[in-house]
Order: C-alpha cells, then sequence, then structure tokens
C-alpha cells in the first residue's frame, strides 16, 4: 500500500468519523425508573435535555425520589452507550463481527 492509498484511507475514516459524530448528536433517549415516575432524556452528547416526574412521587420520601433520579439517569445513559455503539458501527461501515474499543 502506497503513501497515497494510506492518506485516501486516512481521509476516509476522518470523514466517516466526523459522519459518526453527527449522527451521535442527532441521538435522544429516555431513561425510566420507578415503572416510569421519573423519566430522564438525554442527548447524544451526554446533556440532559429533561427531567419528568410524576406528581406523586415528589411527595413521598425525598431518598427515593432521589434513587429514581439516579437510575432513571443510568438508564439513559446505558440506552445512550448503546445507541451509540450501533451508530458508530453502521457509519463507519465496520465488517460483520468487528467492535469498537468503547
Amino acid at each position: 500500500m502506497g503513501m497515497f492509498d494510506k492518506m485516501k484511507d486516512a481521509k476516509n475514516m476522518y470523514s466517516n468519523i466526523k459522519k459518526a459524530q453527527n449522527e451521535i448528536n442527532k441521538i435522544k433517549v429516555e431513561g425510566s425508573a420507578g415503572a416510569g415516575a421519573v423519566k430522564v432524556t438525554v442527548k447524544g452528547n451526554h446533556q440532559v435535555v429533561s427531567i419528568e416526574i410524576d406528581n406523586g412521587t415528589h411527595t413521598g420520601n425525598k431518598k427515593i425520589l432521589e434513587d429514581y433520579l439516579v437510575a432513571a439517569c443510568n438508564d439513559a445513559m446505558n440506552k445512550l452507550e448503546k445507541e451509540t455503539k450501533d451508530k458508530m458501527g453502521s457509519v463507519m461501515n465496520l465488517p460483520g463481527g468487528m467492535k469498537l474499543p468503547f
């Protein structure tokens, strides 16, 4: 493989990474806890977009609400990680069975 081929491959890889980043920035996932009592929406850049708390949830035990918030955020982050890996794999055109290191 010559120098030109390596440069072309590097350019293609960079282009694919940019496409993947754009796709990831479009992702929005929702995590929930307490049978839907708390819902958290997170964007692909890991920013929390919204938090919804069911009316009856906040009048109870503060510790339970805090636990629900943590669980809903963790649920959203786990879903985001899975969605990100799926998007990266499809945009990067990885061969079947090849996994990304993250």
